[in-house]
């Protein structure tokens, strides 16, 4: 009986936690923290070369059918960083949709390592709007590991 009575009790702590590892996020993102001028810190994701991110605002909603858009990446003045010799790089490779513009992040010689803002431009036949996307840091993306696929030495 006592068997019998630990196991429901097992069972019923089981399903009154179970609720609380079904909320739990399936993916955590990789972000660091730059500190700003007032002492505040703000969360900033990490990229890669090569990723896609996704930019949504305003002004890329309102937009109108023939407009231009276009992403700049600024490199910011974090101060444990050093500048890689240039300011901006215009993101190439985007895709404009309904509510966002998805662009790839470039794969220019040292990006990685740095912190950048993200600046949306839709300009239109004589006027232009622009957007703050928020900052992101290019990391160096990893080289894969392939000595699972190494073969043993052979030995006679």
């Amino acid at each position: 009986m006592r068997k019998y009575g630990l196991g429901v009790l097992l069972l019923g702590a089981a399903c009154v936690a179970s609720p609380a590892l079904a909320q739990s996020p399936l993916h955590q993102t990789v972000s660091s923290r730059i500190a700003l001028l007032n002492d505040t810190s703000e969360v900033v994701p990490d990229v890669a070369p090569g990723d896609e991110i996704v930019i949504a605002c305003a002004p890329i909603e309102q937009r109108a059918v023939n407009s231009d858009v276009r992403v700049v990446l600024t490199i910011a003045a974090v101060p444990s960083e050093v500048p890689p010799g240039y300011k901006k790089v215009l993101a190439t490779e985007e895709q404009v949709g309904k509510y966002g513009v998805r662009v790839r992040v470039p794969d220019v010689p040292d990006l990685p390592d740095h912190t950048v803002n993200l600046n949306v431009y839709v300009v239109n036949s004589g006027s232009s709007r622009a957007c703050d996307g928020g900052h992101v840091r290019v990391v160096q993306r990893g080289l894969p590991d392939f000595r699972h696929n190494a073969k043993p030495p052979r030995v006679t």
